[in-house]
């Protein structure tokens, strides 16, 4: 179909660009850690979750917890 042509300079040095990549990763899995994790009871479905957590859980009007699963549910809702 189509041909991708790739050049590299001589002062270029790609490997070093991919250990910068797997460097920046190391340290977002590390702020990721260092997340305390926070458990909260859901305002609607009364479920046990980390509020702390990568996912659509949230403080519904900054007081009600809701976890991902009913912020998907009632996503057509806003704040």
């Amino acid at each position: 179909m189509f041909k991708i042509k790739i050049t590299y300079y001589h002062n270029e040095q790609p490997e070093k660009e991919v250990q910068d990549v797997d460097e920046g990763n190391k340290k977002e899995k590390n702020n990721q850690k260092s997340k305390p994790e926070k458990i909260e009871t859901c305002y609607f479905c009364h479920q046990k979750f980390d509020i702390n957590k990568d996912d659509y859980s949230h403080y519904k009007f900054g007081k009600f917890p809701m976890c991902a699963y009913c912020s998907e549910f009632y996503g057509f809702y806003s704040d």
